[in-house]
């Protein structure tokens, strides 16, 4: 018998056949969907596990970019001691303790000029004997543009520590030329003539408060400012 036989065709064997041969087509067209589906499913966990790698790598880049900013930072607070060591230096020279309350050629109220004639020697020292204009933060503008503080207070180089560079400027705490008083000044209270307090011991004076501002310019463009209100003690 032929294939084309219809006697052939209608008997149980070959219907038996057909049948089994129909459904290893289907099963082979169902595992051949499914593993479409499974290579689809996979290609998109890789892209999901991709990006996902990608987000942590950016997330710990980040993370270590914050630290090695916040590690120079502490590194150039550190370093501003530095500077105020320089400061201390220039306070305890001849020509500061001259110079400091000179009102001569100052403009009023405290003289009647138009320019101080020590003012080239506070230059030479960081100083100025009143306060200067600040910032919200109490930080004076000059020493803020590097331009305008290298221009006016040129005579003591920057302080250069690991990479960081130190300016310094010392400001009287007072708001006229001249001597200091407790009218125009903060003074300090303790006496440099003896005593627990300026005022214990007759004929005592009591010494000007001073504000030392550092400025420190570090690695990957850190900046900081440091304070510190010091004063001079006696014995």
């Amino acid at each position: 018998m032929g294939d084309s036989d219809p006697e052939y065709e209608n008997a149980p064997e070959y219907l038996i056949w057909k049948w089994i041969r129909m459904s290893s087509n289907k099963q082979h067209l169902s595992y051949g969907r499914q593993r479409g589906v499974v290579l689809a499913v996979v290609l998109v966990v890789l892209v999901v596990m991709m990006l996902g790698s990608v987000s942590l790598l950016n997330s710990v880049d980040t993370s270590a970019l914050l630290s090695g900013n916040i590690g120079f930072k502490r590194d150039s607070i550190n370093s501003a001691g530095g500077g105020l060591n320089k400061a201390f230096e220039a306070m305890k020279s001849a020509s500061f303790q001259k110079d400091q309350d000179s009102v001569a050629g100052c403009p009023p109220p405290a003289g009647t000029g138009a320019a101080c004639t020590a003012a080239s020697e506070w230059a030479k020292l960081n100083f100025y004997p009143r306060v200067l204009e600040t910032d919200e933060n109490g930080i004076p503008l000059i020493i803020k543009s590097k331009t305008q503080f290298d221009a006016k207070f040129n005579k003591i180089a920057p302080v250069k520590v690991n990479g960081n560079e130190m300016r310094f400027l010392i400001e009287r705490m007072c708001e006229t030329y001249g001597p200091s008083s407790k009218v125009t000044c903060v003074l300090s209270t303790d006496s440099p003539l003896g005593g627990d307090k300026w005022a214990d011991k007759p004929g005592s004076t009591a010494s000007p408060v001073y504000r030392v501002t550092v400025r420190t310019d570090g690695v990957r463009n850190s900046q900081t400012y440091v304070q510190w209100n010091v004063t001079f003690l006696g014995e």
